[in-house]
């Protein structure tokens, strides 16, 4: 596309819109110089993957971009050999904790978004870079004093050292040996070390070495001799504190120059997803769909002018219709559109090349155009000594050297600007060329022999726009077929021109030309009445569509809010269960002391709230399976127990038409007639492990959690790890209960959560939900080796 056709059609305008949506600075440069695609193939899948983003977003659950930085300078620096300052390092650290966190956010979505899915292949998550860097620094950029075991205690002697100065200063400035040849009763520091303001003639009388005076001359910065020794501690110390911070820079700066190239491939990978997201932005904002691409047709349903609707004008929605190497001739009145339609146009098929949506109806299609050529406005050169007819048959000439049967031209008022016989001439061996080629193309015009082309050259077709003679306004509303009357006589007389001025200028137009125009304005006319009506039974419809939808809308709120409050039900009800079970497990080692009514009654709770948990269960579609016969119940038979909905392990034969479940840390006895065989077998060996381990567990009481559990864990893997440092609290914890689900299928018996210190609210409300998890035996925070209380080590019940 060169230069002339991007500045006609405002191009720029489009790239910035899209560059504004995007969420880093990284997205919003690429978006500015957004290339065209080489193959429509290229197209289709990139809107296949906006599509995906916009589907995410009404899903409500939009890519997340937070804390994702350019860090190209810093990967720059690091791959030259240097060391990355805290604020580079920071900045790296939560790039590849971002980066990761949107890794995971589509990979959970790989259903919905699988093409996303893919690209996200690209993004390492490392947390053995973001996880240390991370931990090491404070906010703001700062190294923690835990970023290595010598840090904390050096800085807390240059602490004990300031202080010690500071009052060995204060002692100083009482000294009878000092008092007397002090300025003022203050100390400050020079060059980092601890002075006295002294006045100038009583330089001599205290022993010290100077560090400087005032820009007046009057006062003297001495450093006592007292303090020289501190001051050098202290000096020495401060050297020892820069020392360790330098050498955990570059240890840390080494994690990140290890892996570099990862680093720098997930976040190109992240440029790429948020150009995506931001152009999902754009169409949404556009309200825009995504064409058929390629053929030999042009179809653009309800298409919009995309510059005005960003702008918030109001934009009359169009039909455009071209069949295979057909152009357009558009009349009409002045400012009623024509400009408009072209512009539409050539910004439709610009887009598609970007891999973009078009502001049209879903079901528009548009050919795979190789060059878009336009000749839109006034082109006077006084540079080029051209004139407006000059520059624009200089421009006709370009257009013809380029143009092909893959080109799409569109020029406005097409050879004006002199004599009309002679430029409707050439106007039209200009199309009749145009058209051997193949291409297509759309011209805005008032030559009357142009207007009569399409009767008699089946390449040609006629559309016009409409003008409304009662309020002498344009209707912005292109009309395929029919040509249009300029309406300059019409417009004239509406607007008090003098009758025989009117009168004199259509006898001076003749009979046939005066005829042809009232024809054209009644034609006008009629249509505008038919639009109206058109228009009050589309709005009818719309309304009768607009109250169906949200009647459906509203039944599927009250389905969703019904099933909400039934699962809200059953989970507490769960709770109360797990509690009774507990204090189950209590009376039953009071058992052993001969409490045996309390151990009944305890049992009888347990019973009611199953009972309770029975009654708020959710039903699924489980509970709906082939009988069983008891002759096939025997310990470890996979069953679904109907009036819970959950599915378990028989742990014994049944007795007199009862028998005993166990169904997840819940073991409970019901009759036979309630089970439902399990026919869902695990599909894969890790399953079939996992469905095993179950069974075997059936057969035994449930263990009892020890959260001060001291086992032994295996080494921490990353696949056995899952990162929520700089999520809120409850998208962690979902984010683990996820992960929980997944180790249990992977037949996992240990995990690790990284939680980080912090504030350690993350780090409690973390603990709290494993203590209550049911799939979580017990826990405990990580060791020394493992990550110290920035990480919980959980065992799982597989």
């Amino acid at each position: 596309m060169d230069d002339k056709t991007l500045h006609d059609l405002q191009w720029d305008r489009i790239l910035a819109e899209l560059a504004a949506r995007c969420h880093t600075g990284r997205g919003a440069e690429a978006a500015l110089a957004l290339a065209f695609l080489v193959d429509p193939e290229a197209a289709r899948r990139r809107l296949a993957e906006i599509a995906e983003a916009r589907l995410l977003r009404q899903l409500e659950e939009p890519l997340p971009f937070g804390q994702i930085h350019d860090v190209r300078a810093a990967l720059d620096h690091v791959e030259r050999g240097g060391d990355l300052e805290g604020p580079d390092l920071v900045a790296v650290g939560e790039t590849v904790l971002g980066c990761a966190r949107l890794r995971r956010h589509v990979r959970g979505h790989a259903a919905e978004a699988p093409l996303l899915a893919a690209r996200v292949d690209a993004i390492a998550e490392l947390p053995h870079v973001s996880g240390p860097i991370l931990d090491s620094f404070e906010e703001g950029g700062r190294l923690a004093d835990h970023a290595s075991p010598e840090l904390g205690p050096m800085r807390r002697r240059v602490a004990s050292l300031h202080e010690e100065l500071a009052r060995r200063v204060k002692e100083l400035l009482d000294d009878d040996a000092i008092a007397p040849f002090l300025q003022d009763r203050f100390w400050t520091q020079r060059d980092e070390r601890y002075v006295v303001p002294l006045r100038a003639d009583a330089r001599a009388r205290v022993k010290g070495i100077v560090h400087g005076t005032s820009q007046s001359g009057h006062t003297v910065f001495v450093e006592p001799e007292a303090v020289v020794d501190l001051n050098n501690r202290l000096k020495m110390a401060e050297s020892d504190v820069a020392d360790e911070e330098r050498r955990i820079l570059a240890a840390l700066t080494a994690y990140v120059r290890e892996e570099s190239s990862a680093i720098r491939a997930g976040a190109d990978a992240v440029e790429s997803i948020d150009v995506l997201d931001g152009a999902a932005l754009l169409a949404d904002a556009l309200d825009a769909a995504a064409p058929e691409i390629g053929g030999a047709e042009l179809l653009l349903r309800r298409a919009r002018h995309a510059g005005m609707v960003l702008s918030g004008r109001a934009c009359v929605p169009n039909d455009i219709e071209l069949g295979a190497g057909r152009s357009m001739i558009i009349s009409g009145p002045n400012a009623g559109g024509k400009t408009v339609a072209l512009k539409t146009t050539g910004l439709a098929a610009l887009l598609v090349r970007a891999g973009l949506c078009v502001p049209a109806e879903a079901g528009s299609r548009i050919p795979w155009y190789e060059r878009v050529e336009t000749d839109i406005g006034d082109d006077q050169s006084i540079e080029k000594n051209l004139s407006t007819f000059s520059a624009h048959v200089h421009r006709l000439r370009e257009i013809m050297a380029s143009a092909g049967a893959a080109t799409l031209v569109l020029i406005d008022e097409v050879a004006a600007g002199t004599d009309p016989e002679q430029g409707s001439a050439l106007a039209q061996a200009f199309l009749e060329t145009l058209a051997e080629r193949g291409g297509h193309a759309l011209v805005t015009t008032h030559y009357e022999r142009l207007k009569a082309l399409p009767t008699r050259d089946a390449r040609f077709v006629n559309a016009s726009v409409g003008f409304d003679l009662t309020s002498l306004s344009p209707t912005f509303r292109l009309h395929l077929g029919v040509p249009g009357s300029s309406g300059a006589l019409w417009v004239a007389r509406r607007l008090g021109m003098a009758s025989d001025v009117v009168s004199r200028a259509e006898a001076l137009l003749g009979d046939r030309r005066a005829g042809i125009e009232e024809l054209l304005t009644a034609v006008a006319e009629e249509r505008r009445r038919l639009e109206v009506e058109r228009a009050a039974a589309d709005a009818a419809r719309r309304e009768a569509d607009r109250a169906a939808r949200a009647a459906e809308g509203a039944e599927r709120a009250a389905r969703a809010r019904e099933e909400r409050a039934k699962k809200t039900a059953f989970d507490e009800s769960m709770v109360a269960l797990r509690q009774a079970r507990d204090e189950l497990d209590e009376l039953r080692r009071r058992l052993r002391q001969g409490d045996k009514d309390a151990a009944a009654a305890a049992k009888a709770r347990v019973g009611e709230i199953a009972g309770a948990v029975a009654a708020h269960a959710p039903a699924t579609s489980s509970a709906g399976g082939r009988r069983v016969r008891p002759e096939d119940l025997r310990a470890g038979t996979p069953v679904v127990v109907a009036h819970l909905g959950g599915r378990g392990v028989v742990v014994g034969p049944p007795e007199r038409g009862r028998v005993t479940v166990q169904v997840g840390k819940i073991r409970t006895t019901c009759a036979v007639e309630d089970l439902r065989a399990d026919d869902a077998a695990p599909p894969n060996r890790a399953e079939r492990r996992a469905d095993v381990a179950v069974r075997r567990r059936a057969a035994a009481a449930p263990a009892e959690p020890n959260v001060a559990a001291d086992d032994l864990a295996p080494a921490r893997t990353v696949d056995a790890t899952v990162d929520v440092r700089g999520e809120r609290v409850d998208d962690a914890l979902a984010l683990i209960d996820k992960f929980i689900d997944e180790s249990l299928l992977a037949s996992r018996d240990v995990a690790f959560v990284i939680h980080g210190h912090g504030t350690g609210a993350l780090r409690n409300a973390v603990r709290e939900h494993l203590a209550m998890h049911a799939a979580v035996s017990k826990w405990r925070a990580g060791k020394e080796n493992e990550g110290g209380d920035g990480i919980t080590v959980l065992w799982l019940d597989v």
